[in-house]
């Protein structure tokens, strides 16, 4: 089976290394973004190392432009984590074996953007990545499997992405050879329960000591440290941003 993987981000990286260990499939590109992209968050696809094992890497500037690209590939699966375009009904329906996908809450909860930002947050206690074949709409596909894990109060953004990225490693394991053999699970998902989160406003890393409480800003600079950009204070034309920090109560 020709497979082509369609990530922005290290978490789609780290489960393609993972992918490759089972030598089930035939890797035939990977399509990333550029970092000339203004959405690229992750420049980890080594173009020269995968041409060494005859794989093409293209980089995108705009990750709405690939269905040209992947129509000249013709690929039976592509597998998608980390992409910030949008899949259109166009190019669903010429991948035999669908896309699947990976989202870092437990769908159909937490659907939309900044999933592992709004999980922090929102305070959440619970959260997960969930493995799923793509379909129109905002990450409403049937589920294939899902992986739970608890988030500590102390937990910051980079902490949950690593269990984040030993789930996938999991699912990919257990659930991946079954995708290419045409028989993982597909359960719809209940749209009885969905939660949509909102996209973060242009502004919102900036801390406001006047009408945040502190339980606010330290679940802000938890959710927005590394790999985000930060949180920070500005005073006087400079920021001081602020990476990592401890809530505690004097008494």
């Amino acid at each position: 089976m020709k497979v082509i993987w369609l990530s922005a981000n290290k978490l789609g990286y780290e489960l393609l290394k993972e992918a490759m260990k089972l030598d089930c499939f035939v890797l035939k590109a990977i399509i990333t973004l550029s970092p000339k992209s203004k959405v690229v968050m992750y420049d980890g696809f080594p173009i020269e190392m995968w041409k060494r094992f005859g794989v093409g890497v293209f980089q995108l500037q705009n990750p709405s432009n690939i269905k040209a690209l992947i129509d000249k590939m013709t690929p039976d699966l592509i597998v998608m984590c980390g992409w910030r375009g949008i899949i259109k009904k166009d190019l669903l329906n010429i991948i035999p074996s669908g896309i699947v996908g990976f989202h870092p809450t437990l769908l159909p909860f937490g659907r939309g953007p900044a999933p592992v930002i709004n999980t922090i947050l929102r305070g959440s206690t619970v959260s997960g990545l969930t493995m799923y074949y793509v379909s129109e709409g905002l990450d409403k596909g049937d589920i294939i499997a899902q992986v739970k894990f608890s988030i500590k109060e102390t937990d910051h953004a980079q902490d949950v992405y690593n269990r984040i990225i030993k789930a996938g490693k999991e699912l990919i394991r257990k659930y991946f050879p079954l995708i290419i053999k045409g028989n993982a699970p597909r359960v719809p998902q209940d749209e009885s329960k969905a939660v949509v989160f909102t996209k973060p406003s242009l502004d919102s890393n900036k801390i406001d000591l006047n009408k945040e409480s502190l339980e606010q800003v330290y679940r802000k600079i938890k959710a927005l440290s590394a790999p985000y950009k930060g949180a920070y204070i500005e005073k006087e034309g400079k920021k001081l941003i602020i990476w990592r920090a401890e809530l505690e109560c004097l008494k």
